[in-house]
């Protein structure tokens, strides 16, 4: 990995783990080059099944960690768009999380130790392999969602679950602010979903999905009337939406749960093909398909708007996928948060010279 870093020489590297998140962020600034990191950081998963640890080489794929885990009767309830054939590194990378962020938390909350590549080509190691280790500074949430611009992860020790039998669940809602109602009394009344989301599909009525437990479900009936089992098509559409092949602009929100709802409401205002509705951490996702994506001025008008009313409390607004003639209209990002002063010191210190992912990040670090 250091000499495929030493060969690029001053072209900007673009590691490339699953190939899921190319689309993400804005292009490299000046020339660049592919580096298929994937393979390079393969090797064997390590796991301690007393110690509900696994130190896994950033390569390794979600969906092959699932099947070693599954073997001993543990999982990782790490689920981002995507997530059999998203690595592990580049998840963490990403900081991207899906339906069961709200119970379980954001990829770098699964994080107990991680061994990144500088570019200067030192291997910078922090934390360790045990749950309860809090020496030195905590380098990994530094690292994690900071897009690659950092370093390159090339492995990752993470805190894995035992396996609880669940059952997915939905039923339809007349609109979304039924569904967030329902959402909100389920919570209230203390019924432990896993994930608990809103999916409406263009021409259909929306659903509450959710995973819960088998002996949950008589308690969730009479808050939400008769639920139907839920097909892994249709959980698969609430993790990956605004990620699929027909998937041509997505965005994805972050507010306050008092602005969800008008937030959900200005995205059905677009028309999107998809919208998926995460009421317990305040996050939307919008994805149109082909026939259904608005033009170039039209989507930066509304997310110009979008962004102010998120900024106002503290929320922000992505545009995860745009087509290439919508690049050079429309910021990736958004507006540059209060932190960026600290963020550009960051990357000066750890990647002067901008070897990697340089213009793709906020504020084109």
């Amino acid at each position: 990995m250091r000499d495929l870093v030493a060969a690029a020489g001053d072209l900007t590297v673009v590691p490339v783990g699953g190939a899921t998140q190319l689309e993400l962020g804005n292009a490299p600034s000046g020339p660049f080059a592919l580096m298929a990191a994937g393979a390079a950081l393969r090797g064997e998963v390590q796991h301690e099944r007393e110690d509900l640890t696994a130190v896994v080489p950033a390569g390794v794929t979600l969906g092959e960690l699932a099947a070693i885990l599954a073997a001993k009767g543990q999982h990782l309830p790490l689920d981002p768009p995507l997530a059999e054939t998203s690595t592990i590194g580049g998840v963490m990378a990403t900081g991207l999380g899906g339906p069961m962020r709200p119970r379980f938390g954001a990829p770098r909350d699964f994080v107990l130790g991680m061994t990144v590549l500088r570019a200067d080509g030192e291997l910078v190691k922090a934390g360790g392999r045990v749950v309860k280790n809090v020496t030195g500074y905590d380098l990994m949430r530094l690292w994690c969602g900071s897009l690659g611009t950092l370093g390159i992860i090339t492995e990752v020790t993470v805190r894995v679950y035992p396996m609880a039998p669940a059952v997915d669940l939905e039923c339809p809602v007349a609109s979304l602010a039924e569904g967030l109602e329902l959402v909100e009394r389920i919570y209230r009344a203390d019924v432990r979903a896993e994930f608990s989301d809103i999916l409406a599909e263009s021409g259909e009525a929306p659903a509450l999905v959710l995973r819960a437990p088998e002996r949950a479900v008589p308690a969730l009936e009479a808050l939400t009337g008769p639920l139907r089992r839920l097909t892994p098509g249709r959980y698969a559409l609430c993790r990956d939406a605004g990620y699929r092949l027909d998937d041509v602009l997505a965005l994805r929100a972050v507010t306050t749960p008092s602005r969800l709802r008008a937030l959900a409401t200005d995205l059905v205002a677009l028309k999107p093909s998809t919208l998926v509705v995460r009421p317990l951490s305040g996050f939307v996702r919008a994805a149109w398909d082909v026939g259904s994506a608005p033009n170039a001025r039209q989507f930066g008008g509304a997310l110009d708007q979008l962004r102010g009313a998120t900024a106002a409390v503290g929320g922000s607004v992505v545009a995860d996928r745009m087509p290439a003639g919508f690049r050079g209209e429309i910021e990736a990002w958004g507006p540059p948060p209060g932190s960026f002063g600290l963020m550009r010191k960051l990357k000066e210190a750890y990647d002067p010279a901008g070897r990697f992912n340089r213009g793709r990040y906020i504020g084109g670090i």
